[in-house]
């Protein structure tokens, strides 16, 4: 059964605000995958290698696949939300895709 409030609540939320729940949403289930797979071989401390955060964050075409939006779409969010501080990107190079990082995604709930 569905919540009036949640209702309204999604209601106000803007389509911006809503992809950007959906962005989280799949990076903490695909940071978590992906470092699951991969626990033993990587150290991740408070400063993550670009090599490091290539095997462990999902790419961008990840994420825009799991919100069924564009990678163009998913890149402009996550940038925003590595701006609010909570993603880390891999530095850029040049024939390499961006990964992601959702920052505490190593940490148990």
């Amino acid at each position: 059964m569905v919540n009036n409030d949640e209702v309204a609540q999604t209601q106000k939320m803007t389509k911006g605000g809503v992809i950007t729940q959906e962005i989280l949403a799949a990076l903490t289930e695909q940071c978590a995958m992906k470092y699951a797979a991969v626990k033993g071989e990587v150290c991740i401390n408070d400063d993550i290698s670009d090599e490091t955060l290539r095997k462990i964050g999902p790419t961008t075409n990840d994420i825009a696949a799991m919100c069924v939006i564009n990678v163009y779409q998913a890149r402009y969010y996550l940038l925003k939300l590595m701006e609010d501080g909570l993603v880390l990107k891999t530095g850029v190079k040049k024939g390499y895709p961006l990964h992601w990082w959702l920052i505490g995604a190593d940490k148990p709930k």
